[in-house]
């Protein structure tokens, strides 16, 4: 199964400290979603917008298990959907997204969530949590 991630699932290394897994990836667009930060919080959520599109990683392959590990890594905001995502070679595949749920929507901020900023100050500290879990 393919799965598009567009936050802290962007970076392989939480892929891997999430599922215990690699996976092959590519660069890719999800059209029609917008992603803003989640307030309160580092992580970023994506709610529909259709003049806008959201960039991230398109992971291929991703085994039943590795989904069951990111089911249990997605908090209560998300619930996976499958949507279509553009590769950067122009295909146009399905994959599974965790996108924010409607009933917290209103958890949503209007400010844009910046991967750099991300990678500097929260990404070192979320792997840390991450690996002392297991």
């Amino acid at each position: 199964m393919n799965l598009f991630t567009y936050g802290s699932l962007v970076f392989a290394e939480v892929m891997c400290a999430v599922t215990g897994r690699s996976f092959a990836h590519e660069p890719a667009r999800l059209p029609g979603w917008t992603r803003v930060c989640i307030r309160g919080t580092r992580f970023p959520g994506v709610r529909a917008h259709p003049s806008l599109a959201t960039s991230g990683v398109l992971w291929r392959d991703v085994d039943a298990r590795s989904l069951e590990r990111l089911d249990r890594f997605e908090t209560h905001h998300y619930e996976r959907r499958t949507l279509r995502v553009r590769t950067a070679a122009g295909e146009n595949v399905s994959a599974e997204v965790y996108v924010i749920a409607d009933a917290h929507l209103r958890d949503l901020s209007q400010a844009p969530w910046d991967r750099a900023q991300f990678a500097r100050q929260s990404l070192r500290p979320l792997l840390r949590a991450l690996t002392s879990r297991v």
